[in-house]
């Protein structure tokens, strides 16, 4: 019988980020992925500024960046008639180097995770599925499969990032709990346009069918994801989406001559569900991304919700599996991460209605998702247990670049240096932060990053001017004041 620290079960931009996560850690680990290859459909399509935030310190943000547009307009059309350009939302903020969403295929995001992975010394075990689980005394006993060959692992930890149809998440009873929105389909694919120029995201909207058509040129690359909205039949059912039935439809909303799809690389039916797993924890079992929950893509929120649970789940495994907390810790992996998945489900919804309503005037349609709050800058932990500190002040959107009202739970503000760079680039790497104020003394242990602040940007960001705060690995603040080495003991 085989032994491994944590087993990650699909590999996914999900279980990439968790084993980029791990090995940076230095825990060991294995990822397995029951597919034979990486897949190539476009799938999911938006990096959040977040999100960007958790790949720049994973050192592969500026090369996504090279790979998607940020300020790709909006075309939209009624009919055949062009209505106009609408630019894309930016949410100007100075707290971030990423103030914009990145908009790219998922299969690049994969590809960059994959060569960091390789870079730390990772790799895939393709072909693999779990086919059983089981709790045992010391952690979870899994089996796995491979051509036709059974190997029993036992794991002190076993992590499902296998999608929305997790078959890890049904073998371990968790409750998947919410709706599916049968008369809410879309057909989704990736084709090669010819008759189009690839400088927008082209919309065409209507009354009956709120975005008739969509259009999406990805970036270095011959191929456009379509996007069509479906009415099902009495039973629910939409036909199966091919290359010929592309263009008949297109032909029959949009009735513009010279525009032909020529190839079609990945088709797929969209039903939008809206469903959160009852808990993310089941032992020594975790689930984390769409395993955990599922929503309407109105947002483009859904692989970048994933990451950043991948991102919380980390380094608490590594701190519990190298001695430096108690198990109680990864409590707090669900505890923090499912009020967030609250969150999503009904933003998602929200903003799904809203832009559904605008296609339907023929005016709106795509422009109408982003806002503040889907750059996901403003989440917070503030209701952790893990949070301590900090001025009893409620923060508007965007209020932190201001300073005053900084709380333990918030995101660590970035900073453009006056001397130049950011504040992130002093604090990239998987140790704790701890920002030092007004030079007074910092008895903190190895393993903590200390960063004595002179620089009057990083004074006005935090609202701080004397005192410590401690930035937890993953980027939230942990804590705003003075107790450094209580906290530590606390974990």
């Amino acid at each position: 019988m085989n032994q491994i620290t944590v087993l990650i079960v699909g590999a996914g931009p999900v279980g990439l980020t968790l084993a980029c996560e791990l090995a940076r850690r230095k825990v060991p680990f294995r990822i397995v992925e029951r597919l034979a290859e990486p897949p190539r459909g476009s799938r999911a399509k938006a990096l959040q500024p977040r999100s960007l935030e958790v790949f720049n310190d994973l050192g592969i943000a500026e090369e996504l960046m090279k790979m998607g547009w940020t300020d790709l307009p909006f075309r939209k059309f009624n009919g055949s008639q062009l209505i106009g350009d609408s630019p894309r939302s930016v949410f100007a903020r100075e707290d971030t180097r990423y103030p914009k969403t990145l908009l790219l295929p998922q299969w690049k995001v994969e590809d960059s995770l994959r060569g960091k992975l390789g870079e730390l010394g990772g790799t895939i075990e393709w072909s693999t599925e779990l086919t059983d689980v089981s709790h045992t005394d010391g952690g979870v006993m899994c089996r796995l499969e491979r051509a036709g060959f059974v190997e029993e692992v036992a794991c002190r930890y076993m992590v499902a990032c296998d999608g929305g149809k997790s078959s890890t998440r049904k073998k371990l009873g968790i409750n998947f709990v919410g709706e599916t929105r049968q008369q809410e389909q879309l057909w989704v694919g990736d084709v090669e346009v010819e008759g189009l120029t690839p400088d927008a995201w082209y919309n065409w909207l209507g009354s009956k069918f709120g975005i008739a058509f969509a259009l999406f040129p990805f970036k270095d690359t011959r191929i456009w994801q379509l996007q069509a909205v479906m009415l099902p039949d009495e039973e629910g059912n939409v036909p199966t989406p091919t290359l010929e039935g592309f263009n008949e439809l297109f032909k029959e909303r949009t009735q513009m001559e010279g525009v032909r799809f020529t190839n079609s690389t990945w088709q797929s039916i969209y039903r939008v569900n809206i469903r959160r797993a009852e808990r993310y924890r089941v032992g020594n079992a975790f689930i984390a991304g769409d395993a955990g929950h599922v929503h309407s893509i109105a947002g483009g929120m859904g692989m970048n919700t994933g990451i950043q649970d991948a991102y919380n789940l980390g380094w608490k495994l590594a701190a519990v599996v190298h001695g430096q907390a108690g198990d109680g810790l990864l409590d707090t992996y669900g505890e923090e991460r499912i009020p967030i998945a609250d969150w999503l489900l009904a933003a998602t919804s929200e903003r799904q209605k809203a832009m559904m309503a605008a296609a339907a005037t023929g005016k709106a349609g795509f422009e109408t998702l982003a806002t503040q709050d889907t750059t996901q800058l403003n989440l917070n932990y503030r209701d952790s247990s893990l949070s301590v500190g900090g001025a009893d002040v409620e923060l508007r959107a965007g209020e932190l670049s201001a300073g005053a009202g900084l709380r333990a739970g918030d995101r660590a503000p970035d900073v453009r240096l006056v001397g130049g760079g950011w504040l992130s680039d002093r604090l990239k790497g998987p140790e704790w932060k701890l920002l030092v104020f007004g030079g007074v003394s910092a008895d903190v242990d190895e393993g903590v990053n200390v960063v004595q602040v002179g620089d009057e940007a990083i004074v006005k960001a935090y609202g701080v001017d004397r005192g410590v705060v401690l930035i937890r690995p993953d980027g939230y603040v942990a804590l705003v004041g003075d107790s450094v080495r209580d906290y530590f003991k606390g974990l």
